[in-house]
């Protein structure tokens, strides 16, 4: 069992794949980790990239999906599929910050935190170089989830996150699997006395590839706080 295992959701990603495996090797020495890939079956290839990859380097894995797809659910599938004391989720497409890891493990595994989130909200993190329209949704996003969840986290909007084994075990059964945003998911149904950490990155201008925000999205997040919020306004 690795120290950490890492899962990456991905769809149409193949020329960001081995870029990215490069930069965890580069910054988790010292750490026993692997990586997950889990596809939605890309048109473009991906999974044949992972899997050619995997040939040549043990601690890369693919899981491909066929007939299924969402973000939230190949988070779960993908942690499900692998066991270690500690999960990271990240996206595929270099945006998120591979050099936080280890610090982020570290608040782990020395200072009780049970959640550690990459924000981009504070402690010197940012959005980069997001343009006004994009800030101006991603914040009013951060402050009705809060307002409507009762959470405190800075990022609420993150996918990149580490969580236990320990965490999950007990959140499993209660997740909803839809729509994009795991981390809430997994921080509206985490027990009493949940200890969540953060640690700021810069978020990164996409590297290739399209960015997959749009208004579906949007109406994702919107439904999932509907049916989240006290009093469940839907069911």
């Amino acid at each position: 069992m690795p120290d950490l295992a890492i899962v990456v959701p991905t769809y149409n990603e193949s020329k960001n794949i081995r870029e990215l495996v490069g930069r965890l090797d580069g910054v988790l020495a010292g750490i026993d980790w692997q990586v997950l890939f889990v596809d939605d079956d890309s048109p473009d290839g991906t999974a044949d990239v992972v899997r050619a990859l995997g040939e040549e380097h043990s601690r890369v894995s693919c899981l491909k999906r066929v007939g299924r797809r969402g973000l939230s659910s190949a988070c779960i599938e993908g942690m499900q599929q692998v066991r270690a004391p500690v999960y990271a989720i990240m996206d595929a497409d270099l945006q998120h910050d591979e050099t936080r890891l280890p610090l982020m493990l570290a608040k782990i595994r020395s200072a009780g935190v049970d959640i550690c989130i990459g924000t981009r909200y504070a402690g010197g993190g940012s959005v980069g170089t997001w343009g006004l329209g994009r800030r101006l949704i991603s914040r009013a996003a951060t402050w009705m989830t809060n307002r409507l969840l009762g959470t405190r986290i800075s990022d609420p909007m993150s996918g990149f996150f580490m969580v236990t084994d320990g965490i999950m075990q007990q959140v499993y059964p209660r997740l909803d699997g839809q729509g994009f945003k795991i981390l809430l998911d997994i921080v509206v149904n985490a027990p009493k006395g949940v200890v969540i950490g953060e640690v700021p990155f810069t978020f990164r201008p996409r590297m290739a590839g399209e960015s997959k925000l749009g208004i579906s999205v949007i109406v994702a997040l919107l439904v999932f706080l509907m049916k989240k919020a006290p009093g469940r306004l839907i069911s």
